[in-house]
């Protein structure tokens, strides 16, 4: 992408301006890994909650930026594991996109318990989109998760009556339907743009987590262990699927490929004690080839 190239590390506004990186704190990003450690187990990779952001996963992000053109979507916040409480609020009180009733009644308790007084720079939430202050929440250095998350802003985005689609996941199973029209957006772009390699990937990440949506409506928290399990059979059988498929087409490439959105030079803050180990050599998140949605 023209324009967003930078070679000295930087927090705060990147070269990318709907992207933010926080400041490293090496005690609270350490401790944060800690905590997080049950749901690294569950989904079974470290990379989840990791409270450090690679370029290499930025570079995704800005990517799909630049392919996804909604008004709302363009005027979506990144926070890459930063902790900005005072923009939180204001995004609240400014994003016109959402009614005020809806801001007033839920975002503003959602945003005050999950934003500012527990936020998930530290407490092992994940990574999330605040529809009310129309911000995306991110800690992990996953391709797959990252854009999974940018999903949910994407199909917000595309809804007219954005504060009441927002209000409605507070209704069982509604959930289900959008996080599961996240996942769809996010293994639809990477078809899209023949990422082969982060297609793979995507199932082995996605599908559990969304079998844990669907488990927790079964005696959690065994359902929710079960729901993991039952996601992770799914997609490491569908991962396999595809990948095959991709092998046996000469045109599909399984190597991974650097656009050059970000410079090659780009460097970011300098990852915390806890970096992350490679990833087994089959990978990469969430669903061409056979229908493969959750």
């Amino acid at each position: 992408m023209t324009g967003c190239a930078t070679t000295v590390p930087y927090t705060g506004v990147g070269p990318y301006p709907q992207i933010e990186r926080g400041h490293p704190v090496p005690p609270i990003d350490v401790l944060g890994n800690v905590l997080a450690l049950p749901a690294k187990l569950l989904l079974w990779s470290w990379k989840f909650d990791l409270h450090y952001i690679s370029p290499a996963t930025e570079e995704k992000l800005v990517e799909y930026l630049e392919a996804r053109h909604l008004p709302a979507l363009k005027e979506t916040k990144f926070q890459l594991n930063e902790y900005n409480p005072g923009q939180d609020f204001s995004r609240l009180i400014h994003n016109h996109y959402v009614a005020w009733p809806y801001r007033v009644l839920i975002g503003g308790p959602t945003t005050i318990i999950l934003d500012i007084l527990l936020p998930g720079r530290l407490f092992p939430w994940g990574d999330y989109y605040n529809p009310y202050t129309n911000t995306v929440h991110l800690y992990s250095d996953h391709p797959a998760i990252v854009l999974h998350e940018a999903g949910h802003a994407y199909d917000f985005a595309t809804q007219r009556y954005k504060g009441t689609y927002s209000a409605i996941r507070l209704i069982p199973f509604v959930d289900l339907y959008q996080e599961y029209q996240a996942t769809k957006e996010a293994i639809s772009y990477l078809k899209e743009t023949k990422d082969h390699l982060t297609e793979v990937s995507a199932y082995k990440i996605l599908y559990p987590a969304y079998g844990t949506y669907v488990g927790s409506y079964l005696f959690p928290p065994i359902g929710t262990l079960g729901g993991a399990l039952l996601g992770h059979l799914t997609g490491r059988s569908t991962a396999a699927v595809v990948e095959h498929h991709y092998r046996h087409h000469p045109e599909a490439d399984l190597t991974p490929a650097h656009s050059g959105t970000l410079s090659q030079a780009q460097e970011a803050p300098a990852p915390s004690p806890t970096a992350a180990p490679a990833e087994p050599s089959t990978t990469t998140p969430e669903q061409e080839t056979p229908n493969t949605s959750p």
